[in-house]
């Protein structure tokens, strides 16, 4: 009867994995808090308590150049019309 392999585990890639992932973790959850307080569009008052608000509103990260766009209902569906039209076109 073969006796089943015994991974091994490489503690040090694990290590440096786990790091990896905690430092972005860390740089997406700050981002996260530099939310804007009102629409990039028609700058609307954004309330950070409201569940209702942060349940409706759409949130754009832009990780690369470390930029948050908070856009209301009524400007994101303006957004995802023009959108929509210069795709078609």
């Amino acid at each position: 009867m073969n006796k089943p392999k015994i991974r091994k585990v490489d503690a040090s890639k694990r290590k440096k994995e786990r790091k990896i992932a905690e430092e972005a973790l860390k740089r997406k959850t700050s981002m996260f808090l530099d939310i804007p307080e009102k629409c990039c569009v028609c700058e609307a008052a954004f309330d950070r308590r409201s569940k209702e608000m942060a349940q409706s509103w759409q949130v754009v990260v832009f990780e690369e150049r470390k930029k948050i766009r908070l856009t209301c209902p009524d400007c994101w569906s303006k957004v995802k019309t023009t959108m929509e039209e210069i795709n078609e076109n």
